[in-house]
């Protein structure tokens, strides 16, 4: 009964190390978003100083010289989506180019069936339909 007692000490002192790692991260977690949902809450311009700060520490940090004009011409695009991809609407020349996209998926398979239509309508031809002609 003794060594019974000792494993299971051992097996709850072993998950204390996890059970603390786990809580250690949902406060971290906790901690991340609500600086998330404050740095959402301040105003645009605050976001732009912020920004303009933050490349200026990044291009300096790696030796590169920035001008503020450049900077600001970069969030000025950023706020602007410039580099946002809009995917094109549906539509019919949309649909064909996905079709030739896909072509390796599909090729072959129609790319076949089109082969045996073909001798079966020449086997046809020769073989039932010429005999019925003649």
């Amino acid at each position: 009964m003794n060594a019974e007692v000792v494993v299971k000490e051992a097996v709850v002192k072993e998950k204390a190390p996890l059970d603390e790692l786990m809580l250690a991260m949902d406060v971290v977690d906790t901690l991340r978003h609500r600086e998330l949902v404050l740095a959402r809450e301040l105003t645009a311009e605050d976001r732009d100083a912020k920004l303009l700060e933050h490349l200026r520490e990044i291009y300096t940090s790696q030796g590169i010289e920035v001008t503020d004009e450049i900077l600001q011409r970069g969030v000025d695009a950023l706020r602007q989506e410039r580099f946002v991809y809009t995917p094109p609407a549906p539509s019919f020349s949309r649909t064909l180019a996905h079709a030739y996209v896909a072509r390796g998926r599909w090729g072959k398979p129609v790319g076949f069936l089109v082969v045996a239509l073909a001798v079966v309508g020449v086997a046809y031809q020769v073989l039932v339909r010429g005999p019925e002609l003649r």
